[in-house]
C-alpha cells in the first residue's frame, strides 16, 4: 500500500502541474496503464487515489515539482503511444533508484544481451535513477580486452537507439565500473569471513567437493579454526597452491535443500594473465560473492539478471547479511533465445575459429555486430525488447518478428533502389527517342526527391535488364509497365531474352516490373542469410545511382527486399539482404 500511495502521490502531483488542479479520474488511470494488472483493484485504489489527490491539491509547487519528478518517465512503445512498464517494488522514500548492467568481456554482445541491458536502463531512466554499467571480469582465462571495446561500442549503440525510440534520456550509462579494479577490497571482506567464522580454505578434490555437496556430507576442512583457515587463505594469494589446489568457501549449510546453498566456493585460484591486471592476482571471486558485494559497494537498489539465476539468490543475501551489508532488491527476468540460430558465446565460438563463420560479425549470426552488418536498425531491437518488457517468462523470437520490427522503423526511412537479380536482357522496339525514367526516392516521401535515370534508344530500340523471375511468368501479348519508365507489349519470349514493343501512355493498372538500363547499369551482388551455416547470392544489375551507394547505407531494393551496403569491391556494390 505505501508503494502505491507514493505512486499515486507523484503521478497526482504531475497531474496537478500539467492541469493546475490533480483529479482523481485521470490519476487512476495513469495507474492503470503503469500497471494493468490493478484493473481488478479499482474499489480498493479509489481512496488511495482519493487521498492522494487531495493532498497534493494542498501542496505549492515547489512541493509539486519535487514529487512529480518521483513520477516513472514515459516511453513510447511499438505503436508510437505512451507505455509503461510495471512499478518497481522497494522504491525508497526518496525514489532513490541504481540499477546496473554486469556483462562479462568474454565475447561479443548478442541480441540476449539487449535484454539484460534494457530493463535496468528503462527502469533507471524512468525512475529518473543512476544506471551502471559494471564487467564483470574475474574469470581471466575467457576474458580479452578487445571484448571490454566491444561491448562499450555494441551497448552505446543500443542506448542511444533507446532515446531515439523511447524517449529515455540520456541514453548511456552514467559511470563505468571495472570489478577486477576492486579485488583487493573484495580480499579484505574475504578476510573477514574468514575471521568471523563464516568462510574456510578448503583442500579437497573438486570431484569430492561435488561428491559432498549432493550426498550432504560435510567437508573435513569445515571446522578448522580462523587462524588456520588465514594462514592457508595467505598461501593460495601468494602463490603455495596450484591452481585447483585449494578454494574458499561459504560456511552456511551441508543439508541445506537448495543446492547452491551448500557450503558454496566463493574464490577460487586461476593461474593465467588478466587482460587489465596481467600477473598481479591469481584468486578470484567467483560469481555469487563478486556480484552481491559490487552490487552493495556501488550502491545498486535493484539487481536485474536473467531468472537462471534465481537459486542464487539465497547464497548471495547470505553474504550481504555475514557482511553486514545492506540488502537490495533482486529481480530476475525471462531469457531470449532466436529461432534456429545460436545465441550463446559458447556455440558461436567454435564457428568463428572453425573458420565456417566469417567472424563475430558474420551476419548469419546474432550477435549485435552481425545483427547490424545485416541492416537490423539498432531501434528495432529496443522497440522488440520493450514491448517484451521485463516478464520472467523466457522468449523465443524469430527473424521474421525482428525483421517486422526492422521494417517499421526503416520503411518510412530509407531510400528505394531497383535491383535486378538474374537479369535478362529485354529489347523495347519503337520508341520515339530516348527515354527518360521519373523514379521517386520514397514513395511516401515527396521531400526525398526524384532520381531520374536515362535509357538511350539506338534505331528505335531500348535495351533494359529485367528479372528472370518477371521473365518466366511474361506472355506473348501481355501488356507490362517498366516502373517510371514506359508501357510495353511482350512480342516475343525465348529462353535467354525478351522482346517488348513501346506503347504511348501510361497504364498502371497492368503488372509492374522493376528494371535497370543495360548502358551504365551497377553490378551488384547481394548475399540473403539462410542460417548460422549458409546463405544465398544473388548476382545482378542495379540502377545506376546504385553506384552512390556506401558501406553502412540502409536501402530497400524494390520488390526484393531491405539491404545494407557491405562494402565494394571494384564497381561491383556488395549488399547484405535484411529481409523482406
Amino acid at each position: 500500500m505505501e508503494d502505491l500511495m507514493r505512486l499515486a502521490m507523484a503521478l497526482a502531483a504531475e497531474n496537478a502541474l500539467k492541469h493546475g488542479e490533480a483529479r482523481v479520474q485521470p490519476v487512476l488511470g495513469k495507474i492503470l496503464a503503469v500497471d494493468p494488472g490493478l484493473k481488478g483493484r479499482v474499489r480498493e485504489l479509489l481512496p488511495i487515489v482519493r487521498e492522494a489527490v487531495e493532498r497534493v491539491n494542498s501542496m505549492d509547487p515547489g512541493e509539486l515539482e519535487s514529487l512529480a519528478s518521483l513520477a516513472p518517465a514515459r516511453g513510447r512503445g511499438e505503436g508510437g503511444g505512451e507505455r509503461r512498464w510495471p512499478p518497481l517494488e522497494g522504491v525508497g522514500p526518496q525514489g532513490t533508484v541504481v540499477t546496473r548492467v554486469a556483462p562479462e568481456p568474454n565475447g561479443h554482445p548478442t541480441l540476449g544481451h539487449v535484454k539484460g541491458l534494457m530493463v535496468p536502463f528503462v527502469y533507471a531512466r524512468m525512475y529518473r535513477g543512476r544506471f551502471l554499467l559494471r564487467f564483470e571480469d574475474t574469470n581471466p582465462r575467457v576474458e580479452r580486452l578487445e571484448f571490454y571495446d566491444a561491448i562499450r561500442e555494441e551497448f552505446s549503440i543500443v542506448l542511444e537507439a533507446a532515446e531515439r525510440r523511447l524517449g529515455l534520456s540520456p541514453g548511456r550509462w552514467d559511470e563505468e565500473i571495472i570489478e577486477s579494479d576492486h579485488l583487493g577490497e573484495m580480499y579484505s571482506h574475504a578476510e573477514r569471513l574468514i575471521s568471523d567464522g563464516n568462510a574456510y580454505v578448503c583442500t579437497c578434490p573438486a570431484e569430492r567437493v561435488r561428491r559432498n555437496r549432493s550426498a550432504g556430507v560435510a567437508c573435513p576442512h569445515r571446522d578448522q579454526p580462523p587462524e588456520v583457515n588465514l594462514e592457508l587463505w595467505d598461501r593460495m594469494l601468494e602463490g603455495g597452491f596450484a591452481e585447483g589446489e585449494a578454494h574458499l568457501r561459504l560456511k552456511t549449510s551441508m543439508t541445506h535443500p537448495n543446492l547452491t546453498m551448500r557450503d558454496p566456493g566463493i574464490f577460487r585460484i586461476v593461474d593465467h594473465p588478466h587482460p587489465i591486471q596481467g600477473d598481479r592476482y591469481r584468486v578470484y571471486p567467483t560469481y555469487d560473492f563478486a556480484v552481491s558485494v559490487m552490487d552493495a559497494l556501488t550502491g545498486v537498489t535493484h539487481a536485474f539478471r536473467s531468472k537462471e539465476f534465481e537459486p542464487h539468490v539465497e547464497v548471495q543475501r547470505t553474504i550481504l547479511k555475514m557482511l553486514g551489508f545492506r540488502q537490495f532488491e533482486m529481480i530476475q527476468f525471462g531469457r531470449i533465445t532466436v529461432e534456429g540460430l545460436p545465441l550463446s558465446k559458447r556455440h558461436i565460438r567454435p564457428l568463428v575459429s572453425a573458420g565456417i563463420l566469417w567472424g563475430w560479425d558474420d551476419p548469419r549470426i546474432p550477435t549485435l555486430r552481425g545483427l547490424r552488418r545485416r541492416g537490423i536498425a539498432p531501434e528495432a531491437l529496443v522497440a522488440l525488447m520493450y514491448d517484451l518488457g521485463p516478464s520472467k517468462v523466457d522468449s523465443t523470437v524469430t527473424m521474421d518478428a525482428i525483421a517486422s520490427y526492422n521494417r517499421k522503423w526503416l520503411d518510412p526511412r530509407v531510400p528505394r533502389y531497383m535491383f535486378v537479380a538474374d537479369p535478362v536482357r529485354a529489347e523495347i522496339h519503337g520508341a520515339p527517342g530516348d527515354l527518360t525514367a521519373e523514379v521517386r526516392v520514397h514513395p511516401d516521401r515527396p521531400e526525398m526527391g526524384v532520381r531520374r535515370i536515362r535509357v538511350p534508344a539506338r534505331a528505335g530500340v531500348v535495351e533494359v535488364y529485367v528479372s528472370w523471375s518477371d521473365h518466366r511468368r511474361l506472355r506473348r501479348g501481355q501488356e507490362v509497365r517498366l516502373r517510371g519508365l514506359v508501357n510495353a507489349e511482350v512480342r516475343g519470349v525465348t529462353p535467354d531474352g525478351l522482346t517488348l514493343r513501346y506503347l504511348p501512355g501510361v497504364r498502371t493498372d497492368v503488372p509492374i516490373i522493376h528494371w535497370a538500363p543495360v548502358e551504365g547499369a551497377t553490378p551488384a551482388v547481394v548475399l540473403a542469410p539462410k542460417s548460422a551455416y549458409s546463405y544465398e547470392s544473388f548476382g545482378g544489375f542495379g540502377e545506376p545511382a546504385m553506384s552512390e551507394l556506401r558501406e553502412g547505407d540502409l536501402v530497400q531494393l524494390v520488390r526484393f527486399g531491405f539491404a545494407r551496403v557491405d562494402g565494394r569491391e571494384g564497381a561491383t556494390v556488395k549488399l547484405i539482404r535484411s529481409h523482406g
